[in-house]
């Protein structure tokens, strides 16, 4: 090897490792390692408010001192990290497996994920969606209570509530930019993402079936309501009177209740020709909604319809368990009604008059073709 080569491979050794050398890593943490308490909230997010030093930096993970209650073998679903700005404008959401959690005393969990930018202050917000059979206890360092919230879920905008104490999740930091990094967003940036993954979704599994959303409402919603007995419904009309196949319900929704395993749960969905008799009947398991609120998808069995028909959503819902359906506020518009079964049918009921300003925030896809699902 020539003495140019050799010098200049040392050269470019030196370099990787000054930029490596370089490199400052930070532990963000609040509590003092001891563990006085501990909590599992439904419908709440263990939030904790961090600093960063000055300069830009990229969150790689956290760790957290808890364990999991619930069934030895762990659920086979995520939790939930929620990571956003100072005024929880900007926010992005990363899903963890419920398995990196075991039973028994409370420990240290490491939760590594793809580097996030983050600069100033930011919060993190942990949301174990938690019910009576399945969720986490978080430790808590009573020491102090400063930084920690206790944030509800199905409205991560707002502060929350300080916690007495401090939540025992800490935040890894690292000033090393090289490579990509996500970014936090917007709720604009973030719907559009999603539309733009439902769609690359939507292409595989219709192939080269046409298919078209129909809904009557912008996306907001007025609030969210749980009405025992009652099924929500919405009429359509397929375009231009042509025949097409439902395919697709979407439900802006929220699931409540701790005393209930959301896996064996369910409700139902319906779809209705012009007379609102019943064309078919998809159940659904309350495991697709969590505590937050957010539109669900629920595929349906394939239904042919044409010109007016409707779709009816029955939750099943009770005082202690259900689903909280978002609605508009709207008692000119006619769209919506709260409904009853009465045998192979959906219709209003005496009482639907009083819930006739909820215009229900329910959409349907149909295609021009049946589609069906994949199997397991």
């Amino acid at each position: 090897m020539s003495r140019a080569l050799c010098t200049c491979m040392v050269t470019i050794a030196l370099a990787v490792f000054a930029t490596t050398a370089a490199a400052k890593t930070e532990l963000l943490k609040h509590d003092d390692g001891s563990q006085e308490g501990k909590r599992s909230m439904t419908g709440g997010m263990h939030s904790v408010r961090f600093e960063c030093p000055e300069g830009e930096w990229r969150l790689t993970g956290i760790r957290l001192h808890g364990s999991r209650y619930g069934a030895g073998q762990a659920p086979n679903e995520d939790f939930l990290v929620l990571v956003t700005n100072e005024d929880h404008s900007q926010q992005i959401e990363i899903k963890q497996p419920y398995s990196l959690f075991e039973r028994g005393p409370e420990k240290w969990v490491r939760i590594n994920f793809d580097p996030v930018a983050v600069s100033g202050a930011f919060h993190v917000a942990v949301f174990f969606n938690p019910t009576r059979t399945k969720g986490v206890y978080v430790g808590i360092d009573e020491g102090s209570s400063a930084n920690s919230f206790v944030r509800t879920a199905s409205d991560p905008s707002a502060a929350g509530d300080k916690l007495d104490g401090e939540w025992m999740i800490r935040a890894y930091l690292t000033d090393d930019t090289a490579g990509a990094a996500r970014r936090l967003m917007t709720n604009e940036q973030r719907t559009e993402q999603q539309a733009d993954r439902e769609q690359s979704i939507e292409r595989e599994l219709l192939g080269d079936a046409r298919s078209l959303t129909l809904k009557h409402d912008d996306g907001p919603t007025d609030d969210h309501m749980n009405i025992q007995g009652a099924c929500y419904t919405v009429g359509y009309e397929t375009p231009k009177n042509v025949e097409a196949y439902v395919w697709q319900v979407q439900i802006y929704a929220s699931q409540f209740g701790r005393e209930h395993d959301s896996e064996a749960v369910s409700g139902d969905v319906y779809v209705l020709d012009q007379d609102r008799n019943i064309l078919s009947r998809t159940t659904f398991p309350y495991s697709v909604a969590t505590q937050r609120k957010d539109w669900i998808s629920i595929p349906t069995l394939p239904t042919k319809v044409q010109g007016r028909f409707y779709v009816s959503v029955d939750a099943h819902g009770k005082n202690n368990k259900g689903l909280y359906l978002g609605y508009r506020d709207d008692p000119e518009q006619t769209v919506a009604s709260s409904d009853s079964r009465e045998g192979d049918a959906i219709r209003p009921a005496e009482w639907s008059g009083r819930f006739s300003n909820m215009q229900w925030l329910i959409r349907v896809k149909v295609a021009d073709r049946p589609v069906v699902y994949p199997g397991p």
